[in-house]
């Protein structure tokens, strides 16, 4: 039994009930009987169908099939020229150098005219550079913050008015001397060492102690809440949890009105 229906209007009179009836999401329905359409419409002839003439293409589809190459279709022009020479008596060219016989070595007894028809040339070391043009300053104010502030300083300082600064007390590496130093000082005296206290961390820490239990942290709060235990079940739709059955005379599901699901499901 549902929680939305009774079983008086789930009954259909025979105790039996079906999907339509025990739904409660909306999202179940018997699949029901389809009604042919017995009717007449006037679409054909309000739209008369029109006959379209298909262009006729220009030039007729040929069907291409492979044929056979042409014989020495595929020879290249070495193979062409090897042969005409096939079948010949053909010596091979005769070289310039001799490759018979020995080689002398001949002194060299000759001279040039190289360095006669080709004189050398002095560079020329006096070329005119290429002057580059001065970039156009822009307008527009170059005074920087730290220039405003040093310029006046600046200025006395290169009139006088002001004092050089002092040399440095260190001195130049001539001026540096190793010089034993024969002193008697009172630092000591004066200062005396003074015991460092002890830091928290060096301090032995007492052991906590342990306090007797006499709070009372009861509330009211606490009191009157009740603790209840965890429901771990949640409620779906009756007509989710019925099993596949076959379709009645009328198109509907039945079930009987016994075995309807509670829809009570534990996760």
């Amino acid at each position: 039994m549902t929680q939305l229906h009774s079983i008086a209007s789930l009954d259909y009179g025979d105790g039996r009930t079906c999907i339509c009836r025990i739904c409660e999401c909306g999202k179940h329905t018997c699949p029901g009987h389809k009604v042919p359409f017995v009717g007449e419409t006037t679409y054909r002839d309000e739209f008369v169908p029109k006959s379209g003439e298909r262009e006729r293409a220009a030039r007729p589809r040929t069907t291409v099939f492979p044929t056979k190459a042409e014989p020495d279709h595929f020879k290249t022009t070495k193979e062409a020229a090897a042969e005409e020479l096939k079948g010949k008596d053909l010596r091979p060219a005769e070289s310039y150098k001799p490759r018979n016989g020995p080689v002398t070595q001949l002194p060299f007894e000759g001279t040039t005219t190289n360095r006669n028809d080709f004189p050398g040339h002095m560079p020329e070391y006096n070329r005119v550079t290429r002057k580059q043009e001065p970039i156009p300053k822009l307008k527009g104010t170059y005074d920087t913050t730290n220039r405003t502030m040093t310029k006046p300083i600046d200025d006395l300082a290169s009139r006088g008015a002001i004092p050089k600064p002092p040399k440095n007390f260190k001195g130049g590496e001539a001026e540096r001397q190793e010089v034993p130093f024969d002193g008697i000082t009172s630092y000591t005296a004066d200062y005396p060492a003074k015991e460092v206290p002890t830091t928290r961390s060096n301090r032995s820490t007492p052991p906590p102690q342990v306090l007797p239990e006499n709070r009372d942290f009861q509330t009211t709060n606490s009191e009157a809440f009740v603790q209840h235990p965890f429901d771990r079940s949640r409620h779906i739709c009756p007509a989710a949890c019925v099993h596949e059955r076959p379709v009645s005379r009328d198109g509907h599901i039945k079930l009987s009105v016994n075995n309807i699901p509670s829809g009570d499901v534990a996760f």
